[in-house]
């Protein structure tokens, strides 16, 4: 029998912040958002909050990220977070395919996101950028201290070409 199941994406509803915050709270290294932040999140001109939702499971997944200064035209992705389960690659891949769809509407060039270098979840995250935007995330600088040890800042350029002057790879096609 084929898989009738689908994923749906669509923006973050008050409605979804207790999802979000329990699935924040099962994410290493994530801050669990305030209920008052989710909701800042619906009000701040140009801000992406979305969340993926199972047909029969409801939701498994939801995405949030801010426009930043500098340099012009980029977002910052401050939480991805997916539950686990075989819908889980499906649910990133969903949710990052609708950023792109909105990047693109917004003509953002540059993504940056923090996480651990080397860990499994920048594997994802490296995997993602691949499939999704065709690109890589180059190094940026490691965050301070005070605001994590160990996390690493990431820029993925979505101009197609790389910080160190080389090109992509691979085109969206």
């Amino acid at each position: 029998m084929p898989d009738t199941s689908h994923i749906h994406v669509r923006p973050l509803e008050i409605a979804d912040f207790d999802f979000v915050r329990e699935l924040a709270s099962r994410q290493r290294n994530f801050t669990v958002p305030p209920l008052y932040v989710l909701w800042l999140m619906l009000k701040i001109k140009g801000a992406i909050s979305l969340v993926a939702e199972h047909n029969r499971e409801g939701l498994v997944g939801y995405l949030i990220a801010v426009p930043v200064e500098g340099p012009a035209n980029s977002l910052f992705v401050w939480q991805l977070a997916v539950s686990k389960g075989s819908r889980r690659t499906k649910a990133a891949i969903a949710l990052l395919m609708e950023l792109r769809e909105i990047i693109e509407e917004r003509s953002i060039r540059n993504i940056f996101f923090s996480t651990v270098p080397s860990s499994a979840v920048f594997r994802a995250l490296r995997s993602y950028a691949r499939k999704v935007f065709s690109s890589v995330p180059d190094v940026l600088n490691s965050l301070p201290p005070a605001v994590s040890a160990k996390e690493t800042e990431f820029l993925l350029n979505l101009t197609g070409i790389h910080r160190d002057g080389t090109p992509h790879t691979s085109s969206r096609g």
